[in-house]
């Protein structure tokens, strides 16, 4: 019996040893196949978060330019509903929107191509009525029946709503941004209400096409995983994401839901189940297959299945990660590298840049859209070539490119970006590229490593943004007082106009003395801004906001006016006949109607022409010296004196200063700042002197502070003198007092009154 029990007790050990082995291979493959749908799920949702967010910005960029267009509305000053509707024609041939037009507050609409009729029982226009800028959900055209989607935006008047501009684009159209181009192109997405009520469905051929209700087409479908529909409905009621796997109209798919920043709209990107699950059915069969051999064949398939298991997982990340038209990293790959070199304790030092290529649609629209590509492929081949092993880099979108860099000295930091320029240009030869490209980057030294991605490439944006406005820049470094400074600015332009309404904008005289006659001649008008919490603001703070904004132009004019208004003042008073100059932007001077504009104002106030000098920079003049010439001829034969201001502080063209309509020379005070006592300096402000005299023009030496200057000056045959040693700038009344009244203001007259 002992070899029988022996038999029976080792059959039954190897029974068990069998069994246990089924068990636990069964096991493992059911671990694996949980393992493989959770980086499903994990993938699907990845992909959903980048449809998300390229449909918000979609819109996004819609509604800001419908916002635009509505700013652009107000500040012409139009109020007549047609005239309204003239200005957008331009943008509704231009643009990409299937109408645009104008509504009344009555809801009568007006169309760019012709149309009219009333929309005032959409809700998108009662929404803009009361000041949103808005899109509607999928609605039937009026005109033609066809389902649209409209952008609305309100346009101002004095703070109040007067009319409401929008534009609608065909869903079909819409369509397009919901491709899902992952999964070997088997996915898509379609969009619904929160109570499941289609908003634009999928063209992808294996979605149901047109649905109405997507909750009724899914009630007649097998809940397979994940959430039910009654926990679907309740969540996304709750404007909570989820995901679920159904089975109907055939096919098994996999199903994410998402919020989008977008009204109460849903993305619901789909994936059908068998996409992934061959793969796993093989792995399953493979391992049951190969179990019932030997223990050979069970050590075969392990490694079959380590096999499969890697590739499906590599195959998953290339369809998350990969950018379908470069080949290389695409944001979301970007974001899992990025991570975990800063999380790595051997990484130290980083930097994060953004950069863009100068003009990108312009290579699009000469050369043709595949030329275009064969540009981004070439940038992300160099960026390859020249990553060390723990840098990464990403397409971002379209033509942007975000690169993580090992290091935070700036000087390292630009030679590669100058060499990245050059090989660029090396290889868009090879291409067919004829002009020369350039990019700009922005750049962010990363000081907290474990800060948030986003927020730290918003940053690096931010000073891309400010590399691209400032001149002769190809990169920006983003620091704190660039951060503080980008925030006083939005605080100066949110408050500029409300400044300028509420009179807020002061205008100081700093006076001008005659050497010839001993007294006082004149003044230059400058603006202060006197603000209610901060203050008195210097110019040189918001000045050089207000010309990147063009809010100069308006600022200009109400400085011109108040000249007027002093002149006039001064007339009445019977003061002596004095000059005062007003300083103009460049800005202005390319304005079509400056002339009557300038004509209007001092018209109204019927001041004398003579007494006021339109004073330009040598910079603007420079910048464009026939229009310089044609406004100063125009201006001189109307009276009015003309001036070219801060000689000298840049690169004047001698030969041209002859042909120039000017009056009045100005003499930058860094001519004065040096020694003018020195044999050298001596020698040039004379020779510039006498030069401008022969030319028949007036000298003013500005930045004048000491009395052995003036002496000086007065030697040389300068002619007007102003700076801080005959007076700071002022107001109206302390000017009156010391030229007119001779009260002294700044101590004894002669003497530096700083």
């Amino acid at each position: 019996m002992k070899p029988r029990l022996k038999f029976v007790r080792g059959s039954v050990i190897a029974t068990a040893i069998v069994v246990l082995f089924l068990t636990l291979s069964f096991a493992y493959v059911s671990l694996i196949n949980r393992e493989l749908e959770k980086q499903t799920y994990l993938y699907l949702s990845e992909v959903g978060n980048q449809g998300a967010q390229l449909v918000e910005a979609k819109v996004e960029t819609h509604l800001q330019d419908m916002e635009t267009i509505s700013k652009l509305i107000e500040a012409s000053g139009k109020v007549d509903q047609r005239e309204m509707l003239e200005l957008i024609k331009i943008n509704a041939v231009k643009s990409k929107y299937k109408r645009m037009g104008i509504v009344s507050l009555s809801g009568e609409l007006m169309t760019t191509d012709g149309l009219t009729y009333s929309v005032s029982e959409r809700l998108y226009f009662a929404e803009a009525k009361v000041g949103k800028v808005v899109v509607s959900d999928t609605l039937a055209d009026y005109s033609d029946g066809k389902p649209i989607n409209v952008y609305a935006a309100p346009i101002y008047r004095n703070n109040e709503v007067v009319a409401v501009v929008l534009a609608s684009v065909e869903t079909e159209k819409m369509k397009n941004y919901l491709e899902v181009e992952s999964f070997s192109n088997q996915g898509y997405s379609y969009i619904v209400k929160a109570n499941g009520d289609e908003v634009i469905s999928s063209l992808h051929p294996n979605s149901v096409g047109v649905f109405g209700n997507m909750f009724k087409v899914l009630d007649f479908g097998e809940m397979r995983a994940g959430d039910d529909m009654t926990v679907v409905r309740q969540k996304m009621a709750l404007r909570e994401e989820g995901s679920f796997s159904i089975r109907y109209a055939g096919l098994e798919r996999h199903t994410v839901y998402q919020p989008l920043k977008i009204n109460d709209w849903y993305m619901m990107t789909v994936v059908p189940t068998q996409v992934i699950s061959d793969q796993t059915r093989r792995i399953s069969w493979y391992s049951f297959l190969l179990i019932g051999g030997s223990f050979i064949v069970i050590t075969i398939l392990f490694a079959t299945i380590f096999v499969f298991q890697d590739r499906a997982k590599k195959r998953l990340e290339r369809i998350a990660y990969v950018d379908e038209v470069t080949g290389g990293n695409n944001w979301q790959k970007f974001k899992l590298e990025a991570t975990e070199v800063l999380e790595s304790k051997a990484v130290t030092s980083c930097a994060i840049l953004t950069f863009d290529i100068d003009r990108f649609r312009f290579i699009n629209e000469e050369y043709g859209h595949e030329k275009g590509d064969l540009v981004l492929k070439t940038v992300v081949k160099i960026l390859k070539e020249r990553m060390n092993k723990q840098e990464t880099y990403a397409r971002v979108s379209g033509d942007h490119f975000a690169i993580l860099c090992l290091c935070d000295e700036r000087d390292k930091i630009t030679r590669r970006i100058k060499e990245f320029i050059r090989v660029l240009n090396v290889e868009r030869e090879a291409i067919g590229i004829k002009e020369r490209i350039s990019c700009h980057f922005g750049i962010y030294i990363i000081e907290d490593k474990k800060g948030n991605l986003e927020k730290i490439r918003e940053k690096a944006n931010m000073a891309r943004i400010a590399a691209k406005t400032a001149d002769n820049h190809h990169w920006f470094f983003y620091s704190d007082a660039f951060r503080k400074k980008i925030g006083d600015e939005k605080e100066i332009i949110d408050q500029m106009e409300d400044a300028l309404e509420n009179n807020q904008f002061e205008m100081y005289l700093q006076p001008k003395y005659n050497l010839h006659t001993n007294s006082y001649c004149g003044g230059e008008a400058l603006v202060r801004w006197r603000h209610p919490q901060k203050g008195l603001i210097s110019p040189g703070e918001f000045i050089p906001i207000f010309e990147q904004t063009g809010f100069i132009r308006k600022l200009d004019m109400f400085m011109l006016e108040e000249v007027c208004k002093v002149l006039k003042s001064w007339e009445a008073k019977k003061h002596p006949d004095i000059s005062i100059s007003v300083n103009i932007s460049r800005k202005n001077l390319n304005q079509i109607d400056f002339i009557e504009r300038v004509l209007s104002i001092t018209n109204q106030y019927r001041i004398h022409r003579g007494q006021l000098e339109i004073e330009l920079t040598e910079s603007s003049i420079f910048e464009d010296v026939d229009r310089v010439i044609e406004i100063g001829q125009a201006f001189r034969n109307y009276g009015f004196k003309m001036s070219m201001d801060d000689f000298g502080s840049g690169y004047s063209s001698i030969n041209l200063l002859g042909n120039l309509p000017l009056d009045v020379i100005k003499m930058d005070q860094g001519f004065f700042n040096s020694r003018i006592n020195r044999e050298q300096n001596h020698i040039v402000v004379e020779s510039t002197i006498d030069m401008i005299k022969k030319l028949g023009m007036t000298v003013v030496a500005e930045g004048i502070e000491t009395k052995e200057e003036v002496e000086m000056l007065r030697k040389l045959g300068c002619d007007i003198i102003q700076g801080y040693f005959f007076g700071k700038p002022m107001s109206v009344h302390e000017f009156e007092k010391q030229i007119f009244l001779k009260q002294v203001i700044f101590g004894e007259e002669g003497k530096n009154g700083n």
